[in-house]
């Protein structure tokens, strides 16, 4: 729907290109000390602490696809580590006779374990917070008893001994049976496990995630489909502690049911908080940390663990992020737009202004506005109850293609649940809803937006923590289809769609002149403006490729400026770039600027509907307003 514009918008490839031989280097030395660090370590115990090391760094990663990136608590996580454990020992020893290749038995117990994760995702889908916590709990507390008790009549798990003497991996003819080599088997696989991790953040996948975490909401009303995702969360988390649990099976030649206790998942937990929800670089620096603080603690004894505990909770208090939250890592700061070459702030208006196109709404620019007969948006005898409260009663609604329609009436009059129900966040009680001639009643809200609808809230609902930019590319979304073969693996499927992204997101916020590009677009939403939050909001639905805009109160909590310029920014969209806006709007000096008809409910009832001028001296809208009939 946006059309190519001369928008000014930040070349970042100046910006990157001198990170490029920083990176090289960085990932250079790196290289070369997991080489190295095998054979200076002084002994086999503190080689083996370096191997483990590894492992639960493996472990934290995977506890942050679910915890960090997308938000949910999930307390079985120890359970799908002790799975992955158990399926290597079961197909790898002399227990039941079975005795696979590793090559073949290290992704069978990782896709068993992330099979298992799906199945526990799919029965929660409908808690959060202390109920999913509760849930998933129970659930590792019935695998411990499992693997307790299922030795007998028949001995599958061994019960308190375990299972042990496991066959020797071999790959391609190499044995694995040196400590050496399993320390760097193992660090080769928390290599993969990080790249992929740094890949699955910066992509669609990751963005979507982030967006959950953030606000589900909002992310479902932006096209993010909130239940795959959950679902993706805790089978990406269950895959990697599955292959995580057979490497430690092999590297520990055993398992015990006491290898997978709660304490465990306690010690992953710290490791992810203390490096920072979400913060790869981070949670990898918080894994080795408590896997290696606590050997230095060992001679402390008693005090060991409160030592422990009280490095945690200091570090904590002062870094509630995280050690690595907040902290712009090998980034190069950009130069503001609104300083001149002396540092001085320069007006936010005139920022605004010139970054526009100067002939952007002026009559002379290309217009694909015309008056259309097409209904676009149809609503038939819709009803909405709220037990014994009816916020909607049978109403009927037309809103032409290319056309701004305004939505007025007093607080409580059912215009946010108009919005709601045209969304799919609500279903209606009674009637239909058409959108391009398609019935979309009832429809989930992400595929409302893929439909071509896309909104803004009343109150803001945005990404606070997220990116200005990333505030936009999630809009991209349901746009993009790109899954995690194609992220981990960079196809070109992923590659193109992020240029896409990046094409685009980068466009819709240089519509809004400097208020949104420049530095802030790796700002955080929660540090923009509270008009800048507003445009932003306008900026992500844009990004949805949307058809039809339903903005809720755009201009609330501007001054009379900022009001003026978002007034003409609305009618550029429906002038020059063609959308079809349905707006609610308090300021009547809005509404009549911009609107071809308008609409007053009161109560749920329509009780106007024609041109600002008509709606405006209808007695039944004075009445509602002020409370008193026109003298």
């Amino acid at each position: 729907m946006i059309q190519e514009s001369n928008t000014a918008t930040l070349n970042s490839s100046d910006s990157l290109s001198w990170r490029k031989p920083n990176r090289l280097m960085l990932y250079g030395i790196i290289a070369a000390v997991l080489i190295a660090a095998p054979h200076i370590m002084p002994d086999n115990y503190w080689l083996r602490i370096y191997t483990m090391t590894g492992l639960w760094i493996m472990l934290a990663l995977g506890l942050n696809v679910v915890a960090g990136f997308a938000g949910l608590l999930d307390l079985a996580y120890v359970a799908f580590f002790g799975i992955g454990a158990y399926s290597f020992a079961l197909l790898s020893s002399s227990q039941f006779d079975i005795h696979l290749p590793f090559l073949l038995v290290l992704p069978l117990a990782a896709i068993f374990t992330m099979v298992v994760g799906f199945a526990l995702g799919s029965t929660s889908l409908r808690l959060k917070g202390d109920y999913l916590a509760i849930v998933t709990l129970a659930f590792a507390q019935i695998f411990k008893l499992i693997l307790l008790n299922l030795d007998t009549p028949i001995n599958i798990t061994g019960g308190v001994n375990g299972i042990y003497s496991f066959d020797p991996i071999n790959i391609f003819g190499f044995r694995i049976i040196s400590p050496v080599a399993y320390a760097y088997l193992i660090w080769l696989a928390a290599l993969i496990v990080t790249i992929g991790s740094f890949r699955i953040k910066t992509s669609r996948i990751g963005r979507g995630w982030e967006a959950l975490r953030e606000d589900e909401l909002a992310a479902e009303a932006m096209g993010v489909n909130t239940t795959l995702m959950k679902l993706m969360a805790f089978a990406g988390g269950a895959f990697v502690a599955g292959g995580t649990g057979a490497l430690f099976a092999s590297f520990q030649d055993s398992v015990f049911p006491n290898n997978f206790d709660f304490p465990q998942l306690v010690i992953v937990y710290c490791m992810v908080i203390l490096g920072g929800l979400g913060n790869v670089t981070g949670v990898i620096l918080g894994a080795v940390i408590l896997s290696i603080l606590p050997e230095f603690l060992r001679e402390y004894g008693a005090y060991r663990m409160m030592s422990y505990g009280l490095i945690l909770i200091v570090l904590m208090a002062l870094r509630p992020q995280g050690i690595v939250g907040g902290i712009g890592f090998l980034t190069k700061k950009k130069k503001r737009p609104d300083k001149d070459e002396s540092g001085e702030l320069r007006a936010s208006t005139d920022l605004y202004y010139e970054g526009k196109d100067e002939t952007t709404g002026k009559s002379d620019t290309k217009d694909y506005f015309h008056k259309s007969k097409r209904v676009i948006l149809k609503l038939e005898n819709i009803t909405q109850d709220f037990g014994g409260i009816q916020a909607l009663s049978n109403l009927n609604l037309d809103l032409h293609e290319k056309e701004i329609l305004s939505i007025i009436g007093p607080n409580g009059a059912g215009k946010t649940t108009l919005f709601n129900l045209i969304s799919g966040i609500y279903p209606p009680t009674a009637g239909k809803v058409y959108f391009e001639g398609n019935q979309i009643t009832g429809l989930k809200p992400h595929k409302v937006v893929k439909a071509g609808i896309a909104r803004t809230f009343q109150n803001l609902r945005l990404f606070n923590k997220m990116s200005v930019l990333d505030n936009a590319r999630v809009g991209r979304f349901c746009r993009t289809g790109a899954g995690p073969l194609s992220v981990l693996l960079r196809l070109s499927r992923h590659n193109q769609e992020e240029r896409e992204t990046e094409h685009k997101t980068r466009e819709i916020l240089g519509l809004f002149g400097g208020r949104l590009t420049g530095y802030r677009f790796d700002q955080q939403a929660m540090f923009l403006s509270y008009a800048n939050r507003r445009r932003l909001e306008i900026a992500r639905a844009l990004a949805t490729d949307a058809r039809l805009l339903l903005l809720d109160e755009p201009s609330a909590g501007m001054n009379p400026q900022e009001t003026i310029e978002i007034t003409a920014f609305i009618k550029t969209l429906r002038d020059v770039h063609g959308y079809t806006i349905l707006v609610i709007e308090h300021k009547l000096n809005v509404v009549r600027t911009i609107s071809d008809r308008v609409i007053a409910l009161d109560y749920g009832v329509k009780i106007a509907e024609g041109s600002y001028n008509e709606v405006a001296c209808n007695e039944q809208v004075i009445e509602a307003y002020l409370g008193r009939k026109k003298q």
